[in-house]
């Protein structure tokens, strides 16, 4: 099914988690219905607590249940502003209006804690190399990485940035969402990811305490001790102008 077709004419879609990441369901209505094969439906809300795939975080998993239907949310996908979740039946057969959507929150909370995780590597890579860095992509799924330029620093250099890295969350630090004009963005030009950010008129800021602020609009916990220990993995030359730096948390 072309996604262009399926979201022509829907307006964008509300994103409740920009604004509120720590909700765990909320009320919404189905605006279209498309059958995909099988028991497998293509929904669109007017307003969704389910991060979609991008921005380096896989798609938030979870169910939306009506009066005589409940679907599994298998994954989300923004297709021009426009959040098409993909569903499969349960029970009943989904239909147009009031859903009650849920997410799979155990999964989400460890898709926070990994991005958390990331922006803190962001900041402690920066402070022990007493270098700017700058990001080329991140992967907070399985076998997640945060991607540079440049080439990996000594080995030395990585357990420290794990040591402070776990240092400042044993002692916890909120993390604040705030939104920006594109001008007013510019403020932070020295954010590791600012020379891939997209050209908007509006942009999330995510602040980790004592932290640089970084545009981001993915979902993260409240405070860093959330986010419990980082253990970085090994850092890969993936070419001559960058390289990934693996890690996880527990």
């Amino acid at each position: 099914m072309d996604l262009n077709e399926i979201v022509q004419g829907c307006a964008a879609t509300e994103r409740l988690y920009l604004r509120d990441m720590d909700l765990k369901e909320a009320p919404a209505a189905i605006t279209r219905l498309i059958p995909d094969k099988g028991q497998h439906f293509y929904v669109v809300l007017d307003k969704t607590i389910f991060h979609p795939k991008g921005g380096g975080q896989p798609s938030d998993r979870g169910r939306l249940s009506g009066v005589c239907f409940q679907v599994n949310v298998k994954k989300v996908i923004d297709s021009h502003g426009v959040l098409v979740h993909w569903v499969k039946g349960v029970t009943g057969i989904p239909a147009l209006g009031s859903v009650h959507c849920e997410l799979d929150w155990e999964n989400r909370h460890m898709i926070m804690r990994k991005h958390s995780a990331a922006h803190l590597i962001d900041h402690c890579l920066s402070k022990i190399t007493e270098s700017h860095i700058q990001t080329t992509d991140s992967w907070v799924g399985d076998d997640s990485y945060v991607g540079y330029v440049g080439i990996p620093p000594h080995a030395e250099s990585l357990r420290n940035v794990e040591l402070l890295a776990n240092q400042m969350i044993s002692d916890g630090a909120s993390i604040k969402i705030s939104f920006l004009s594109s001008e007013e963005a510019r403020l932070f030009r020295n954010a590791p990811n600012y020379e891939r950010l997209p050209d908007l008129p509006e942009l999330r800021i995510v602040t980790i305490s004592g932290c640089e602020p970084i545009p981001c609009g993915g979902t993260h916990v409240s405070d860093i001790l959330q986010i419990g220990k980082v253990s970085l993995q090994k850092a890969d030359q993936i070419s001559e102008h960058g390289y990934r730096l693996y890690f996880t948390v527990g």
